[in-house]
């Protein structure tokens, strides 16, 4: 946007986690959920966004599903006791806890503090911290680490799970959705998937942020059971 002549744009997110995890695998059952969010953005020149984008291809399997797309088309779909002692097949979502939370306590904590450098805000200066719903231990100990009061991190993970892409939106829905105008400097943080992690910042008015929609409705239309 900053480099054409779009003046919006609409950022639309959607997971569906809970169709690629084993109700077997006691380490993922109860942690992903499904969620989207819609962000309209608009360029002004008084309104600047800072971001920081990462990503390491060597923590490919660290988040992975083994089959399915093009990786590997053919796999057997049979459910099998894994090294860690959890159910699931090739299909399912593997995460490798451990990799995974020496990642977010390391690069994720490196990237904030090059991006407070980089932008020269400091991290008293934010009102919001809308970081990713990763679980409620990881959030506390980001917030540790920066000195942030957890009234400023808003989580909803216990009531929603990880929803990846859209969960650190959903949070700002979550706890702002229903109050009146009021600008908050919000510090977005991310990480998941690739490995990959970023941090960005923007000012928003609160009367801009909408509340979650629960829902159970499906597209139907888009279930195909039987052969043409």
């Amino acid at each position: 946007m900053a480099n054409s002549d779009i003046s919006k744009a609409l950022l639309i997110t959607g997971e569906s986690l809970t169709k690629m995890v084993n109700p077997g695998d006691k380490s993922v059952a109860m942690l992903f959920g499904d969620g989207g969010s819609a962000i309209l953005l608009e360029k002004q020149k008084d309104s600047p966004m800072d971001i920081l984008l990462r990503t390491d291809g060597n923590g490919y399997n660290a988040i992975i599903a083994p089959a399915g797309g093009y990786r590997n088309m053919d796999a057997p779909r049979q459910d099998a006791v894994w090294p860690d002692g959890n159910i699931r097949n090739l299909y399912n979502t593997y995460m490798n806890g451990t990799d995974v939370f020496s990642f977010t306590i390391t690069e994720v904590p490196a990237a904030i503090r090059d991006f407070v450098e980089k932008t020269g805000v400091g991290i008293d200066e934010y009102d919001c911290f809308a970081f990713h719903q990763a679980n409620q231990y990881i959030s506390k100990q980001l917030a540790k680490k920066f000195k942030i009061p957890m009234e400023k991190m808003p989580l909803c993970l216990d009531r929603y799970g990880n929803t990846s892409a859209p969960a650190a939106t959903m949070a700002l829905c979550d706890r702002y959705g229903e109050e009146s105008g009021s600008e908050i400097k919000t510090m977005f943080c991310c990480f998941g998937v690739g490995l990959s992690w970023g941090v960005a910042s923007a000012a928003i008015n609160t009367e801009d942020i909408l509340p979650i929609i629960e829902t159970d409705e499906i597209f139907e239309e888009g279930i195909i059971n039987e052969p043409f």
